[in-house]
């Protein structure tokens, strides 16, 4: 009797073997066929033969049953070709890794055919196109990785049928779009990462349902959503999540502590807000990072917050930088993990000392508290944090004197102690650390000299002094920072020559010297500095020709040269033909032959003297004897001194740009046409402004401002009076330069009264920050108003701590601030100024009642209260929330007890964005700013939003130091000194770099 069913499965079994082994040299074929395609700089396919048994080739493992190719694995070999669409005839194969080569091309549709394809790894490679649909069709793959390559279009919703996938990697490529929801069924996955592409939508929340998840990372996208509030109970098994970088909103959950295995939380750069969840089951945590969010906290919390952590013992990483968090750092920060080796804080609103302990973390390397309003001297014991690398405190309120730790801190790469009050000297000791790279103790109060020893690190790339009370000359041993590329040392008290050995620090590219006390002349060395971007020596008592190496300097973009003792004829050539690079002025024996030089920038045009007779002394002469020998000498040495004489007088009666030492009310009256209503540029309590056309003497004219005084105002003739005595003496770059005054009779015989000023032909800020329907194209940008703010704070500093007695404006408002062609701002209008006598019991040095602007006094002014540095900080803190709200001090709205200040302060930042920080300073920031941030795909960044971002951040930023200046009580509120520096800082972290 036949048995068919076994006759029938010999027949299978027969046919199936030898289907197996026929295409056994198929098999051998597509390995041929794939190696004469492929580049192999490394040879290693070089024993693939057709000789030999493709088994034992490198990178292939075959079946136990007919030698067919079950797995091919060549990674990391530097292969190059566009991946063959053949290898889908191996259709045998299970495992196929081609990662970290150079592979280019679309991913085949045919490997949809590979029925038995388990893993397909082919990350680093060059691969573009779309990811084929037909992969979805792969029910037996567990591993698909296509990371780091160039595939664009969307994930397809087939991809939601591979229900065997434990690991999806698709990290790095150019995807957008949003993630399918259908991923949400991949019930065995373990594996998610999606980080760096261009997703966009809402976060699928099946995916939170996925209970096998291990490792999930999205991070780098646009994506939006909410996480759950269950979020640890579905996924228990999670270790790492890791969804920085894109715009997930609401509170972070409490419930992520029940994901008891997580080892990484990355929930950086969001918009999560609410407190800071406790993690008290997280023993396996070894990183936190939640900087760059909204979160918010009190001491309380934060007790609450660190106390949590005391169980991971792992913990390596805490970053919470970049919040809203506020209140006192409790003692517990000292429980932390003894692994510990970063934590950032910084620029959150946490106040009180650093907690005692912290020489416990032996392990750390970066200690960043930075940007807060932390009070009290640093602890000697962060001396004993010996691997430290990166230690930044910056822009707190430490004081007290720097303690001498860094013998022991040779690790050292960051020093960053700025804008604190710390005061005594530079330790020498800083000079042994010998890995510093950057050093900032800018804006102290630090004293003495420079030590020499701070050079020793030669690997120093950043020196910022500036803003002490340092004294003596700058060490020579500056010459040996061959990596130095910037060094600010202004606003000091240093003198002495520049050392010549500064024109071998061949990496500078910024060098700021400004407002100290040197002299001597500009070493010619300088024009060595081959990179040179900045350079700013204003403010000096540098004498000499300007050197002619300087015209070398190709790539400078800014040379402050003013309010020296130059002398002699400008340089006309290389960086010298761009007048809008540097600034000469208030030297007033530089002249230049250039008509362009000396009409732009204020110099003297030089007058070519007579050629020096030639004195000939006869050969008979010294036959004659000694008697006519010493005639001789004595007629050259007379006539010699009889020329100079001369030429001193011509240069020094040349006319300031041709511009009449003495000018008569006649000359003003031609000048403003008669003082005719469309020259009319302002108009004040004491004083109207004109525009006046001048002519010069050699036929050219130069357009000026003229303030007349109105005299029958009681009180105008003594404004004049207070505002030439306030700028007899004084001199800054951001004040408005008085040129002359006039004061005479007019044509009917009454007293005239003028002072003839720079013209500024942008008008003034409240023109800018109020345009009227006449002008609706001239809103300022975000970018501009922070750079007036910062012109105006650095006017205003400059008077009331560079200047003896110190000056108060007394009269700061928009309307008093003028902008230049290049939209510089110069503070105007002294007519209400004081001199602050040092002795409380003298008078001021004005009559004149103190009233200044409504809106803009003070409040204790209104109490009779004397001019203070403290009521000028008032009014300029209320000029900066003027131009960062668009509103008006004096805005109808302000009323019955409110006032511009009250109303900002009572809400919180993102109101205070949305409704003061106008919406187009944020967008045109972020259109205007993107072109300049790399567009690379890989980067998986949205460049507009990040700039808009940060257009939010800083207005917030801003507005923080508008509310800091206007404090109630005067002691509350910063000093002129520290309103710069804070908004230097803020500049600082606007720029793309």
């Amino acid at each position: 009797m036949i048995n068919i069913p076994l006759l029938l499965l010999s027949s299978f079994l027969f046919h199936h073997f030898h289907a197996i082994s026929c295409n056994t040299n198929t098999d051998t074929d597509v390995l041929l066929s794939f190696k004469s395609q492929v580049t192999d700089p490394k040879n290693a396919l070089s024993g693939w033969s057709a000789h030999s048994n493709h088994c034992n080739w490198y990178g292939v493992t075959c079946t136990k049953v007919g030698n067919r190719i079950q797995s091919l694995n060549l990674p990391g070999l530097s292969l190059s070709a566009k991946l063959s669409p053949h290898l889908s005839n191996l259709t045998f194969l299970q495992s196929l890794d081609l990662s970290n080569n150079n592979f280019h091309g679309q991913i085949p549709k045919d490997f949809a055919h590979l029925s038995l394809l388990s893993v397909i790894r082919l990350p680093s490679n060059n691969l573009s196109g779309t990811l084929p649909p037909q992969l979805g069709h792969l029910h037996r793959l567990k591993f698909l990785d296509f990371s780091v390559n160039k595939i664009t279009g969307q994930i397809p919703q087939s991809f939601g049928n591979l229900s065997s996938l434990e690991n999806l990697s698709l990290a790095g490529n150019g995807l957008e779009g949003e993630i399918p929801t259908e991923l949400g069924n991949l019930a065995n996955l373990s594996v998610l990462q999606l980080s760096v592409n261009n997703f966009s939508g809402k976060f699928p929340t099946s995916i939170f349902n996925i209970s096998s998840l291990v490792f999930l990372s999205v991070t780098g996208n646009h994506l939006t959503g909410k996480l759950p509030q269950n979020l640890g109970h579905f996924l228990p098994n999670l270790e790492n999540l890791i969804l920085a970088t894109n715009m997930f909103e609401g509170v972070i959950p409490n419930s992520i502590s029940n994901a008891s295995h997580l080892r990484q939380i990355d929930l950086a750069n969001n918009k999560f807000t609410g407190s800071i969840p406790l993690f008290y089951n997280l023993k396996n945590l070894t990183r936190l990072s939640l900087g760059n969010n909204s979160l918010s906290s009190t001491t309380s919390s934060n007790f609450q917050f660190f106390n949590s952590l005391r169980n991971s013992t792992q913990l390596q990483i805490l970053m919470i930088n970049d919040n809203h968090l506020a209140g006192d750092l409790p003692s517990s920060v000292a429980n932390l993990s003894r692994n510990l080796q970063q934590i950032c804080v910084a620029n959150n609103f946490l106040t009180g000392t650093i907690p005692q302990g912290m020489n416990k973390f032996q392990n750390l390397i970066s200690f960043s508290f930075e940007i807060n309003y932390f009070v009290g001297e640093l602890p000697q014991e962060l001396g004993a944090l010996n691997n430290l690398q990166n230690l930044r405190i910056d822009s707190n309120r430490f004081s007290g004197e720097i303690p001498d730790i860094f013998g022991n801190l040779t690790n050292l790469n960051t020093l960053a102690m700025g804008n604190n009050q710390l005061s005594g000297r530079i330790h020498q000791s800083i000079g042994q650390c010998t890995r510093l790279s950057t050093l900032d103790l800018g804006m102290n109060r630090l004293g003495g000299t420079i030590p020499k020893e701070i050079f020793q690190p030669s690997g120093l790339r950043i020196l910022y002094l500036a803003g002490n009370s340092l004294q003596g000359p700058l060490p020579p041993k500056v010459g040996t920072m061959k990596q130095l590329e910037t060094m600010n040392i202004s606003d000091n008290e240093m003198s002495g020559n520049i050392p010549v050995e500064i024109g071998e620090c061949f990496g500078l590219k910024w060098l700021m010297m400004s407002r100290n006390k040197f002299n001597g002349s500009i070493p010619t060395k300088i024009g060595n500095l081959a990179s040179l971007e900045t350079l700013d020596l204003s403010l000096n008592s540098l004498t000499g020709a300007i050197p002619e190496s300087l015209e070398k300097l190709e790539y400078i973009q800014k040379l402050n040269l003013s309010f020296n003792h130059l002398e002699g004829e400008v340089p006309d050539k290389g960086l010298f033909t761009n007048l809008t690079k540097f600034d000469l002025r208030g030297n007033n024996q530089l002249c230049s032959v250039n008509k362009e030089i000396v009409q732009n920038l204020g110099v003297l045009l030089c007058v070519v003297g007579k050629k020096k007779r030639k004195i000939l002394l006869p050969t008979i002469l010294a036959v004659v004897g000694t008697t006519a020998l010493f005639i001789s000498m004595l007629f050259l040495f007379w006539t010699m001194k009889k020329k100079r004489k001369e030429r001193k007088t011509s240069v020094s009666s040349e006319p300031f740009r041709g511009f009449p030492q003495n000018i008569t009310y006649g000359d003003i009256r031609i000048a403003t046409d008669n003082f005719a209503a469309e020259n009319l540029i302002g108009k004040g309590a004491f004083a109207s402004v004109y525009k006046g056309v001048f002519s010069f003497s050699a036929g050219e004219t130069v357009t000026l401002a003229v303030k007349v005084l109105d005299l029958q105002q009681s009180k105008a003739s003594k404004s004049f009076n207070a505002e030439c005595e306030a700028l007899k003496n004084v001199r800054h770059r951001n004040l408005v330069k008085v040129i002359t005054s006039c004061s005479s009779l007019d044509y009917n015989g009454e007293e005239f009264k003028a002072l003839v000023m720079q013209f500024m032909p942008n008008g003034n800020l409240d023109m800018k920050i109020h345009p009227g329907d006449e002008e609706p194209g001239s809103i300022l940008t975000l970018m501009q108003r922070l750079s007036i703010a910062i012109d105006v704070a650095s006017a205003v500093e400059y008077l009331h701590h560079d200047c003896h007695p110190p000056i108060a404006h007394c009269d700061l408002k928009p309307a008093n601030v003028l902008l230049d062609e290049n939209m510089t701002a110069r503070v105007v209008d002294f007519g209400l100024a004081r001199f602050l006598c040092q002795n409380t019991s003298e008078k001021q040095s004005s009559t004149l009642a103190l009233k200044g602007s409504i809106g803009y006094i003070a409040p204790e002014y209104g109490f009779g209260s004397k001019a203070s540095t403290e009521g000028d900080v008032y009014s300029f803190g209320i000029l900066v929330l003027e131009m960062f709200t668009g509103k008006r001090p004096t805005d109808e709205m302000f009323k019955e007890g409110l006032s511009l200040r009250k109303f900002v302060s009572a809400m919180d930042e993102n109101e205070v964005v949305m409704m003061g920080g106008d919406r187009r300073l944020i967008e045109d920031y972020g259109y205007s700013t993107q072109s300049s941030i790399s567009d690379d795909h890989s980067s998986g960044f949205d460049s507009n939003t990040h700039c808009m971002l940060k257009a939010e951040e800083c207005i917030a930023d801003v507005i923080r130091v508008g509310l800091s200046c206007t404090a109630y009580q005067p002691k509350d509120r910063w000093s002129m000194r520290e309103a710069l520096s804070k908004l230097q800082a803020i500049n600082h972290s606007m720029l793309p770099f």
